[in-house]
């Protein structure tokens, strides 16, 4: 998910003027690898590096009285069109003419209300699989720095990489930053679960731009060997699930999750063949009484769709009919034997698996905000006061507490097991019915988010088996003037509050600065040296699994024991506890 409503763009003119340009040349001096061009007329500075891929002409963006270089739009796949709808990216090649990355380039293909106004470039597009690199003005060949690959969240199905202005990380932080779009909905994750479709278009897409940085990140002064991924929500779970695939070793050292762990009930999709076959009937690519489905047919008849046609059927896809009221996504990464072998929680908890092995040699710093829960409220409340007749507002019911969402994590997170399900309910019942509402969302964010991002931690700082990794957790918790729109009874920091606190948004700025400053500190230290800690910084201690330490991001920085303990040991001990004991009574 993503934040909208707070997020501008300032632009400059990029109109071809006269200008004065300076030659920088490699060490050699054998190769152009800078070319600086200031105009007369409108002091824009345009810089032209020379990659691997072939020359890019970026713009300058003044941020706290320094420059910072943006590369925009720089394409590191073919259109993903036609016959190369719903397979895996095929890398761009090479170009010769000096490409302008000025300006910025559109959205993947999404619901079209969620492609914010206040973007510079507002159209969609098929062909969108590009990057942005944001570069220090010092940065260079000679003087290279780490670098922080930013995956956008918003559940797999919208979300843009130009919609995360990383100007001021880049410059506080000492950092490139290379923000990445992927296919996103039934483009980048519609899965027949053969080889007609497998799946997992914008986790390769992701892969691909990360291999892109990999080759020509040193022609902007990034380091290659220095390069850490970060992301939130299904960003988040994507740059956890990255981190799982061995296929990546080399590719990066860290890995920053922000609300999302590959873990969570959220980053799967667990009926991809009900989804594809939903889709297929609504764009009339098969007959809703044929049983047996040809896979191969179904996708060749999607490759013919239009785009507008795709996101129709995304728009008015019946999910009451195909799947159901769930907790997991429609259009999510499956297990596909090929980028994922086997669901992320058995990877991890195997310690052999090759998968699990290169997730313990990669630094990991993991984190949520206190009310993630807040998803609840954003992604399925109009559904369930439709169905059960309430009114958020005034407050959410026991009885949805305890006729719906228990049985629901008990059927998907506990074979639907109903001692489960009616412990679940007696752990977050209340008789005030202020507090009920409040507990449903703690409730919410204990299974979803937090409960499983204590799991990953554990699993990465198991005494021996670290490989001498760093392992951190973070819990934001400051609450931010926007939640004035969330119900009176609702209190915390939301899903995603603290993404304004990490990157630029124009005109609308974090209520506390010094916790901004602080944060893009701590992020571009883990990402330069493993570790948040720095001078002047509060000290971040590492996490394991015995005390639990955590650092508490609000006006006052602190670190803190294990994070609602009671809350967290019932989801990972005690209801694993109770599925094994009622197993073993019914076997």
């Amino acid at each position: 998910m993503f934040i909208t409503g707070f997020i501008h763009y300032f632009t400059l003119p990029t109109n071809p003027i006269p200008l004065i340009c300076s030659l920088a040349l490699d060490k050699t001096g054998l190769t152009t690898t800078v070319l600086v061009c200031a105009g007369f007329t409108t002091g824009v500075t345009y810089k032209t590096v020379r990659t691997p891929s072939g020359p890019v002409r970026g713009i300058a963006v003044q941020n706290r009285d320094q420059f910072v270089y943006q590369y925009r739009n720089i394409p590191y796949a073919k259109p993903p069109v036609g016959d190369l709808r719903l397979k895996k990216p095929v890398p761009i090649g090479s170009w010769t003419t000096v490409r302008d990355a000025s300006s910025f380039g559109p959205s993947c293909m999404q619901d079209p209300q969620y492609v914010p106004q206040i973007l510079e470039n507002k159209d969609m597009s098929e062909d969108c699989l590009q990057l942005n690199v944001y570069t220090p003005n010092t940065a260079s060949p000679q003087n290279m720095k780490s670098v922080m690959i930013w995956i956008h969240g918003g559940g797999y199905v919208l979300g843009q990489a130009t919609i995360y202005d990383a100007s001021s990380l880049t410059n506080v932080g000492d950092v490139i930053v290379v923000t990445v779009n992927y296919r996103l909905g039934l483009l980048g994750f519609l899965s027949t679960m053969d080889d007609a479709s497998l799946g997992n278009y914008g986790l390769w897409d992701q892969r691909l731009a990360i291999q892109w940085v990999k080759q020509n990140i040193a022609a902007f002064g990034g380091n290659p060997d220095s390069i850490t991924l970060f992301g939130e929500s299904a960003g988040s779970m994507s740059v956890a699930l990255q981190a799982l695939n061995p296929q990546n070793q080399g590719l990066f050292q860290r890995v920053i999750g922000e609300s999302g762990p590959a873990n969570s009930p959220l980053a799967m999709s667990l009926e991809p063949k009900k989804v594809s076959r939903g889709y297929g009937i609504f764009l009339n690519c098969i007959n809703e009484i044929d049983v047996n489905v040809n896979s191969f047919a179904l996708v060749q008849c999607l490759r013919g769709k239009s785009s507008a046609e795709i996101l129709q059927a995304q728009s008015n896809f019946d999910d009451d009919k195909y799947r159901g009221y769930k907790i997991s996504l429609r259009d999510a990464p499956v297990v596909d034997g090929d980028f994922i072998t086997a669901f992320p929680e058995d990877t991890m908890a195997n310690i052999s698996s090759p998968g699990s092995q290169f997730f313990r040699s990669l630094d990991v710093m993991f984190g949520n905000t206190d009310s993630e829960g807040s998803l609840l409220l954003d992604i399925s409340m109009d559904t369930l006061e439709q169905n059960y007749n309430f009114n958020t507002s005034v407050g959410i019911p026991t009885r949805i507490l305890c006729d719906v969402l228990s049985p629901l994590f008990a059927k998907e997170l506990f074979n639907g097991m109903k001692p489960v399900a009616d412990a679940i309910c007696q752990m977050y019942i209340n008789d005030n019915d202020r507090q009920q509402s409040r507990s449903i969302i703690n409730m919410y964010t204990d299974g979803v988010m937090v409960a499983p991002t204590v799991k990953t931690l554990n699993c990465h700082s198991t005494p021996g088996l670290t490989m001498g990794r760093n392992t951190f957790q973070f819990m934001f918790t400051k609450v931010q003037y926007f939640e004035v729109s969330r119900p009176s009874w609702f209190i915390g920091s939301s899903h995603g509050s603290e993404l304004m606190y990490l990157f630029s948004y124009g005109d609308a700025h974090p209520q506390d600065p010094l916790l901004s400053l602080t944060m893009m500190t701590y992020w571009a230290n883990f990402a330069k040296n493993g570790s948040p800690n720095g001078p002047g910084l509060p000290h971040w201690p590492r996490y394991d699994a015995v005390a639990g330490l955590y650092q508490h991001l609000d006006s006052n920085i602190s670190p803190q024991y294990h994070v609602t303990l009671d809350r967290i040991q019932f989801w990972n001990q005690y209801l694993p506890s109770l599925m094994k004991n009622t197993q073993s009574v019914v076997g």
